[in-house]
């Protein structure tokens, strides 16, 4: 019977990562520039913009190589009119005007600058999130080098976005003990409260329950 239990629970686990587009979540800490370790794994970067912040992502790109960057905004009441810039900085691109460059950047470099602009909304099934669709970059890389991915607010202002970069879903089978964590992080980043809470409050009941069970069981044996 305890089997049985574990395999449905392992089960349920699973079924997310079997039915979903997923991306595989990172969080970025804004110490400086993130490596992007493989530019066709999909990853989800959830980023907290602050004031006058540039977040910078690079990684070594190859000719002929395929980047997909796009970006999404958490469905908070006070994002819904949020936006980003981004841009991919790299070798061989057009130079771009002044005005559309953020306050930093490659000086060396070209760039695809790819203003906000409002898409279709996103739902998530994986970790069952909202986003408010905005732009993409999907081009093909001209040049060996060093790229830079840089997401920035034209002005200045503090918000969330998230950035998906890749096309293909790696996951492995010691995920699935990790993706409640990875769970409970996107719902404190998209300030879905509740659900936390919820969480917390089944948790907390399941394990008490099984402490009471597994107690009950001793004393009866004893």
């Amino acid at each position: 019977m305890k089997r049985k239990a574990l395999f449905v629970f392992l089960l349920l686990l699973i079924i997310p990562f079997a039915s979903a587009s997923a991306h595989r979540p990172m969080w970025g800490e804004s110490l400086g520039p993130i490596e992007l370790e493989s530019i066709s794994t999909s990853y989800a970067f959830y980023q907290t913009l602050k004031a006058d912040e540039i977040d910078v992502f690079y990684f070594e790109g190859k000719r002929g190589d395929k980047l997909h960057a796009g970006i999404q905004i958490p469905d908070i009441s006070a994002l819904k009119d949020y936006g980003v810039t981004l841009a991919l900085f790299g070798p061989e691109f057009p130079k771009p005007e002044e005005s559309q460059l953020p306050p930093e950047h490659p000086e060396d470099l070209g760039a695809i600058i790819a203003a906000t602009e409002v898409t279709e909304d996103f739902f998530e099934p994986f970790t069952q999130a909202n986003y408010w669709g905005r732009q993409n970059i999907d081009t093909t890389l001209p040049a060996d080098g060093t790229y830079y991915i840089i997401v920035w607010h034209p002005e200045g202002k503090a918000g969330k976005y998230v950035i998906d970069t890749g096309f293909a879903e790696v996951f492995s089978i010691l995920d699935i003990f990790v993706f409640p964590i990875w769970w409970v992080r996107v719902q404190i980043f998209q300030e879905y409260y509740a659900r936390v809470t919820v969480f917390f409050g089944v948790l907390i009941f399941a394990i008490g329950y099984f402490i009471y069970r597994k107690k009950d069981s001793i004393f009866h044996r004893g």
